[in-house]
């Protein structure tokens, strides 16, 4: 979900808790190209998600909504 705009909206996708952030951010530009280059932030649940950790360590959890901060 994307703050500020209705861009991405109910976009989910099948992932394991050990998958990397990173490679989840990257199946999302390929589907959303236009915010590879976009300075952001992803949250979870007010937590701040970081790119080099697993879902498990990032504590996202199933159903979990992330949403996309992109920074001005």
């Amino acid at each position: 979900m994307t703050q500020g705009n209705q861009d991405i909206i109910n976009y989910s996708m099948a992932c394991r808790t050990t998958d990397l952030f990173s490679s989840l951010e990257e199946r999302l530009y390929q589907d959303y190209p236009n915010y590879r280059n976009v300075e952001k932030i992803f949250m979870v649940s007010a937590n701040k998600i970081s790119r080099d950790k697993t879902l498990e360590e990032n504590n996202i959890k199933n159903n979990d909504i992330i949403n996309l901060f992109p920074i001005d």
